[in-house]
């Protein structure tokens, strides 16, 4: 549990966070935090996915060590986190057209055409 608990702190020192911003991040307080850090307490299951999918992290690295820290889909995860922040910066009515654009992109990586693309 000690190297689990100096993986955590890796992981938030590299996010370069304090300790209460990293529990805000995953919805606990920054006592929990220092506790796991510290290890004091042991990760439960859905931290450790939370963790884990938030920050991009290689589960298995986490609990054993084994493997890359890094999930192997941290540039998509990136991509992902700044498409949501900038939908949620929006107003209502463009956070929906955005959507729709998203979904008409969708489609056309599906091989399907978007519903105002003529056909030739």
């Amino acid at each position: 549990m000690r190297m689990v608990s100096k993986r955590i702190k890796f992981i938030r020192q590299t996010a370069k966070m304090t300790q209460q911003e990293f529990g805000k991040r995953l919805g606990v307080s920054r006592d929990v935090i220092s506790n796991l850090e510290y290890g004091r307490v042991a990760p439960k299951e859905p931290f450790i996915e939370l963790l884990c999918s938030i920050f991009s992290v290689n589960k298995e690295w986490l609990l054993t060590g084994e493997g890359k820290p890094a999930d192997a889909n941290i540039e998509a995860r990136k991509n992902i986190d700044e498409a949501v922040s900038i939908l949620h910066s929006l107003s209502p009515e463009l956070q929906i057209y955005a959507l729709e654009q998203i979904r008409g992109l969708l489609k056309v990586q599906k091989g399907i055409k978007a519903p105002d693309e003529k056909t030739p």
